[in-house]
């Protein structure tokens, strides 16, 4: 039975054009069943939507032991939401806003993230 949740990308820039740390208190951490492992839950997809701009997020995945997966999406406003299938383990994601050069200002348009289990 597909479950889901969803929510809205903090306002306020996280990491800056050259991937250092703002300020945390732009991120959202998200704790996730584990995904991927042939248990109750299933497959897990985390997919992101955007509108009126352009958004970069650093998105990064631990899963129980590292952060395993650390990188940065690309979420555009004209295009359907960007969807990835969540590596097996993930136990926690964390997610922020990267300013795209020194003078992106563009700190508060809308985003939206979905976390699905099929």
């Amino acid at each position: 039975m597909p479950n889901f949740q969803t929510g809205e990308i903090p306002h306020g820039f996280a990491f800056n054009e050259n991937g250092g740390l703002i300020h945390y208190k732009h991120t959202i951490t998200l704790a996730v069943p584990a995904a991927n492992q042939a248990n109750a839950w299933g497959d897990a997809w985390l997919s992101f939507g955007s509108d009126w701009a352009d958004v970069q997020l650093r998105v990064a995945v631990h899963d129980g032991k590292i952060w395993a997966l650390v990188k940065n999406w690309d979420i555009k406003a004209a295009s359907g939401r960007l969807a990835e299938k969540l590596p097996a383990g993930a136990q926690k994601i964390s997610i922020g806003r990267v300013k795209t050069s020194g003078t992106d200002s563009v700190d508060d348009a809308p985003v939206s993230w979905l976390l699905e289990y099929l």
